[in-house]
């Protein structure tokens, strides 16, 4: 029988998206990779502002980190805002 641990099953508090004072969704390790690429996600009101601001970085840096959250965030952006 193999026992995992609560961080095993759940992740970490640090994955868990939350609602920012800028009403963003985004996880502790989201402003962190969005932190060390020079963006300050509170200057967007929206995803979509984001996400163009995380294309025009990733496009200068080689960190697939970024490029993942750009995914990541434009997939949840898609799911949650996109009326189908």
């Amino acid at each position: 029988m193999i026992h995992l641990n609560d961080d095993e099953i759940m992740g970490t508090d640090k994955s868990f998206m939350k609602r920012r004072k800028n009403n963003l969704m985004l996880s502790d390790n989201d402003i962190m990779i969005l932190s060390s690429n020079g963006i300050d996600y509170l200057r967007y009101q929206s995803l979509e502002e984001l996400l163009f601001a995380i294309s025009e970085v990733e496009n200068e840096t080689e960190d697939e980190r970024l490029e993942e959250l750009s995914i990541k965030l434009g997939e949840y952006n898609y799911y949650n805002y996109t009326n189908k």
